[in-house]
């Protein structure tokens, strides 16, 4: 693995490439972008390649000790060998990948390196033995600041990467602040956030902030391609996915449900939405990703549509994008997804519809 193997951040990986080349990297950095564009993927390979040792340190085993002249008992110096042209062992072509064969490489592609920590809510409920929240907590980031604090175990660097920092409470914020206000040398903090706004200003005003951009589809359809999708397949999800692999995903999901609702059956929008995830957050960012489709073929239905089609498709765009204003807020998730599939039927804009690309 190395930064070759993220596709689609071209600027942004040769800037990653630059602070690793000069040597001036920031204590404190914010990866940001839409989910799915491989913020944590350039994350760890970010830290991987900070503490990769490279061949240059590896030790040589010693010379054997020079014969003593005046040593009359010392066996003669044997002959010297034909020198054999051997070619250099090559680990990496990049100075700026890791190179995946040092014990700092191996250690972090385990996720065993002692001094490299994805801090996430599934790290967060091992820690504190507690069942996994969907808010990261003081305490977490305590625990990371006393961390901080210490010496690295193994290498020059010690890192720490906020997975889904957007799910820091602002308390929690404000405790990671002292690791960033007061750095210990050798100590990074990298937070990956959908949102940047979702950060205090203190915290942004301390680092150094990196865009991810959402991803070309030709980008996608490689990816898709390469995790087992066929040409079409992969097509048809990188046209959905608007530029993120997570939602690839989902459509994946979607694709799968809607083509095992019969075209006839009256209860097939009931059916759809029983299918979402029973966990509130999930359910919530499903439905804002079903919205978000709605709204995509109801404004390209808009765009070609003249007469009363265009005026019922106006109605349609306003009373979807309330609903889709209502997905933020503590509501029945599956009762807002069937009304929005009930309205957009009568409107002409069918289920199946929502999972073909453009």
């Amino acid at each position: 693995m190395s930064f070759s193997s993220i596709l689609g951040q071209d600027k942004t990986i040769k800037r990653l490439r630059a602070l690793l080349e000069s040597g001036r990297v920031p204590p404190a950095m914010i990866f940001h972008g839409a989910p799915g564009t491989g913020k944590f993927l350039a994350a760890v390979e970010f830290a991987k390649t900070l503490n990769c040792s490279h061949a240059a340190h590896r030790e040589k085993p010693p010379a054997p000790p020079a014969p003593d002249p005046d040593d009359l008992f010392a066996a003669p110096a044997p002959a010297p060998a034909p020198e054999q042209e051997q070619e250099p062992v090559k680990l990496h072509t990049d100075p700026s990948d890791p190179c995946g064969a040092c014990l700092s490489c191996l250690q972090a592609a385990s996720g065993a390196h002692p001094d490299i920590r994805v801090v996430d809510t599934a790290f967060q409920a091992a820690l504190l033995d507690e069942a996994e929240s969907a808010n990261l907590k003081i305490d977490t980031m305590r625990e990371l600041t006393r961390w901080a604090q210490q010496k690295p175990m193994l290498s020059a660097w010690k890192i720490f990467i906020v997975r889904d920092a957007e799910a820091l409470m602002p308390q929690a914020q404000n405790a990671l602040l002292k690791t960033l206000e007061e750095p210990p040398p050798g100590t990074l903090v990298i937070l990956t956030v959908s949102k940047k706004t979702s950060l205090l200003e203190t915290i942004l005003s301390r680092s150094c902030v990196i865009e991810f951009g959402r991803l070309p589809k030709a980008a996608l359809k490689t990816i898709l391609e390469a995790r087992g999708a066929g040409p079409d397949e992969a097509a048809s999800l990188a046209g959905l996915a608007g530029g993120s692999l997570e939602k690839a995903a989902e459509a994946g999901a979607f694709l799968k449900r809607v083509s095992a609702l019969r075209p006839g059956d009256q209860a097939r929008i009931f059916k759809f939405s029983s299918g979402l995830p029973r966990d509130s957050h999930k359910a919530r960012d499903e439905v804002k990703t079903l919205l978000d489709l709605l709204l995509a073929k109801t404004r390209g239905a808009w765009r070609a549509a003249e007469g009363t089609a265009k005026t019922r498709l106006t109605a349609l765009l306003r009373r979807t994008l309330d609903l889709r204003r209502m997905a933020d807020r503590n509501v029945s998730y599956q009762l807002l997804l069937e009304t929005a599939l009930l309205e957009s039927e009568r409107a002409g804009i069918k289920i199946e519809d929502l999972v073909k690309p453009e």
